[in-house]
């Protein structure tokens, strides 16, 4: 199994969990964090390998992780507030 497989097995995994989180109503800020942490990852796994920018340097890089944290962190003072 290539390490794209892995990757893409993780990211449905995480959606799955995420999915039944939600089926199930559970809503404590543990399980938010817990939520948050797992769509960041899956949005940097997506960054880093699918998108293909594992290899690159500067900017082109580190703009889309910036983008994904401010979103994470907009999404997560939204909840708490």
């Amino acid at each position: 199994m290539n390490k794209y497989t892995k990757i893409y097995i993780t990211l449905i995994s995480f959606t799955t969990f995420t999915f039944l989180i939600g089926w199930m109503k559970l809503t404590s800020l543990i399980v938010i964090a817990i939520l948050l942490f797992t769509t960041f990852l899956k949005g940097y796994l997506v960054i880093e390998y699918f998108m293909g920018l594992k290899e690159v340097e500067g900017k082109y890089r580190y703009i889309p992780t910036i983008w994904l944290v401010s979103i994470i962190s907009l999404i997560a003072l939204g909840y708490y507030l």
